[in-house]
């Protein structure tokens, strides 16, 4: 990966609507040949996928909560049904498995304290192997991102 591809992750990273031709401009780049890169990058599975992001609020879904997970079991087998449970889960937005106390953290964007309660009955009240789960809520955010540094030289 060149600086020209590093260029293109920064500028897509912060405007993935804009258009080839546009792209191609800024990054001094004829159209065809930064077509071809961006293609490569995909194929590379450097960009693994273009979305576009929302305001919670405008959807009603404006409580954050981070909750920390303890499992009794770490195989395998009890971890993968948890993690199926998980991704069941639309409310669930990140997953980690982690060091630490915890062993997973999940971040949850929820309506409101009733969607909560329903997915801890669903997700942690009743699963044998989740030993305790502790929530924190947000209550100011002061970064969101979804941008990784390209360390352009």
């Amino acid at each position: 990966m060149d600086n020209t591809d590093r260029q293109i992750l920064e500028i897509l990273q912060q405007d993935a609507s804009l258009s080839n031709a546009e792209l191609a401009q800024r990054v001094h780049l004829s159209p065809s040949s930064c077509l071809r890169r961006v293609q490569k990058l995909k194929a590379e599975g450097v960009i693994t996928k273009t979305v576009a992001l929302v305001d919670p609020d405008k959807l009603e879904r404006s409580l954050c909560g981070i909750v920390e997970v303890s499992l009794e079991r770490h195989g395998t087998e009890a971890r993968a049904d948890f993690v199926e449970k998980v991704k069941e889960e639309g409310a669930i937005t990140q997953a980690y498995s982690v060091t630490g106390e915890a062993d997973v953290i999940l971040v949850v964007q929820l309506r409101d304290m009733k969607e909560y309660a329903g997915l801890c009955d669903r997700l942690l009240n009743y699963d044998p192997n989740v030993v305790k789960f502790r929530t924190s809520f947000s209550m100011e955010q002061y970064k969101n991102t979804t941008y990784i540094p390209t360390d352009l030289a």
